[in-house]
């Protein structure tokens, strides 16, 4: 477990005057220079990234000192993956595990559920605000046969399980995308790439291209398979760059482009090619391995015609300048993004309500005054009963904890985390309050209070768990690899709860706005707030790591 000193504010920094774009994957080789592009196109940025996989704080250390750019590190597998309402967006870009050909089973894994539960969390997130989605996807999608009896055999003889992991993965995450599309009116954009390179790429996760840039900054022989005429399509980072920010900006909705450059290279020339800008390394071909399966035709003319887009970035300069930066060289350059023009899409117009003002018979008029009462009353009586629930089960949760029982504890905080989610939902339901500002203003608020208390109730429930598993442990006689196995668990409870309170505190919450009988709640709320950050904070310092 990696234990932290102390539980650190996670605060955003946007401008409401600019869009916002949370960009899962942020910290990666495309995310990064995504995050680059969109602050020069005054976009507030919410950089999201678990920095497992091929994601790096260094690839984003000099934007942390923009005033609108944040970094959150976060996990967009977890079911519980959330976004304080009080953060507002325009845009969600999914580039999370885009890298291809990772190199462990764990990994595999983290590939599948990037692309499963990630996508769907993202998907949930932007139909709920109404906002567009665009996935970074890649041409893998296309590999594959059918067969009845194994799934190994779906892409050729002996393939690469991770390699199969990530192309049935991206395929599924397009499917889904299309989904959400076709049953959600989900703003959805989906964009493929296809070999990229360029400054701040790995040479770790063992793509071709990568593999011959490292063998040839090593000084080392650069091993061609065959005789080399195995052909790809590099795409300089800036152009597929370039491809995405214009597909965000305007109205492609249900739209798929192959953000491609569409001259093929072969190995040979790639190698030569590093050659003639290194100098001294020699090329040398190895024994043609296993058989490839015969190159898919990609169509690129739609993305050329109706995006505007075509690479500009040739073979030995965008080389020229990756090797230099994998050198540790400045190499000045401009990212040249196009003036991109058009509208925006602001959504539909409220539909207008008519009323029938003709006179009805009398039965009807009842039937409608029972059923207008119904609808006017009913969201406001869930909403207090919720939120009077959500308190009294949260303070019992609390008292709970303060005398050891802990399983008294999870339960009651699970009730009151359950109220308080429902309370939310409730106060989306009052469909008159726009027409009281007023109103309307304190259930907003009152809404993000719902959310920082739901928060405020799921640290609890988690330090709940861990705490008990911890008493369990000392209770019982367990050998060492036991008991270490036992804390490893409880400490991964623990950051979670310190997780839950990172979201809680990123709500802001206008006090003066609430509803009158909530602001003895956020009082209560605050001092638990306090007092599970310092019992987490301790809990931190004193497990194993």
């Amino acid at each position: 477990m990696e234990a932290a000193s102390k539980i650190e504010k996670f605060k955003i920094n946007v401008s409401s005057k600019q869009p916002t774009a949370l960009v899962a994957g942020g910290a990666g080789f495309l995310g990064s220079h995504l995050c680059e592009s969109l602050l020069s196109q005054q976009f507030n940025v919410i950089a999201l990234d678990n920095l497992s996989v091929s994601g790096s704080k260094k690839n984003i250390e000099r934007l942390l000192s923009s005033p609108n750019f944040s970094f959150w590190e976060e996990d967009i597998n977890k079911p519980d993956f959330k976004l304080s309402p009080t953060i507002p967006l325009t845009h969600i870009f999914h580039l999370a595990s885009i890298e291809e050909h990772l190199s462990s089973d764990k990994l595999s894994l983290q590939t599948l559920l990037v692309n499963s539960l990630g996508t769907k969390n993202l998907l949930d997130l932007a139909v709920e605000r109404g906002v567009k989605f665009i996935l970074v996807s890649s041409t893998e999608v296309f590999h594959g046969a059918l067969s009845q009896t194994s799934v190994d055999n779906y892409f050729g003889k002996a393939a690469d399980p991770e390699q199969v992991s990530f192309s049935e993965a991206k395929r599924f995450a397009e499917t889904l995308t299309a989904e959400y599309f076709r049953s959600h009116d989900a703003q959805t954009t989906i964009i493929r790439v296809k070999d990229p390179y360029g400054p701040r790429m790995s040479l770790d996760v063992g793509s071709p291209l990568g593999q011959m840039i490292e063998q040839a900054l090593n000084k080392e022989r650069i091993e061609l398979t065959g005789d080399g005429l195995q052909t790809y399509n590099p795409t300089f980072v800036t152009d597929i760059i370039f491809g995405i920010v214009k597909a965000s900006v305007g109205n492609f909705n249900g739209k798929i482009f192959n953000v491609i450059n569409p001259e093929k290279y072969t190995e040979r020339a790639i190698a030569e090619t590093l050659q003639k800008i290194i100098g001294g390394v020699e090329i040398v071909f190895k024994k043609k391995g296993d058989l490839q399966l015969s190159s898919y035709p990609l169509i690129i003319n739609p993305t050329q015609e109706q995006l505007g887009w075509e690479p500009k970035v040739s073979l030995r300069q965008g080389l020229e300048e990756t090797i230099s930066n994998l050198k540790g060289e400045t190499f000045a350059r401009e990212a040249e993004i196009a003036q991109t023009k058009g509208k925006r899409d602001v959504g539909q117009p409220k539909k207008q309500f008519k009323t029938n003002s003709s006179l009805v018979r009398r039965i009807i008029i009842i039937t409608l005054a029972v059923l207008l009462f119904w609808i006017l009353l009913l969201p406001p009586a869930v909403l207090f009963t919720n939120i009077y629930s959500g308190a009294r089960n949260i303070q019992n949760a609390e008292k709970s904890l303060k005398g050891d029982n802990f399983e008294s504890a999870v339960d009651q905080a699970k009730k009151a985390e359950n109220a308080f989610n429902g309370g939310q939902n409730s106060s989306k339901s009052i469909f008159w309050a726009p027409f009281l500002p007023a109103l309307s203003d304190s259930l907003k608020q009152t809404g993000n209070l719902l959310f920082y208390a739901e928060n405020i109730s799921a640290a609890t429930k988690n330090l709940g768990e861990g705490l008990n598993i911890i008493e369990e442990s000392e209770e019982k006689q367990l050998s060492e690899e036991k008991l270490s196995e036992k804390l490893l668990k409880a400490g991964l409870k623990i950051d979670q709860a310190a997780r839950n309170l990172e979201i809680a505190t990123s709500v802001e919450i206008e006090e003066g706005k609430l509803l009158p009988t909530t602001s003895g709640l956020l009082a209560d709320l605050k001092e638990n707030e306090a007092e599970l950050t310092e019992l987490i904070n301790a809990l931190k310092q004193s497990l194993p790591n």
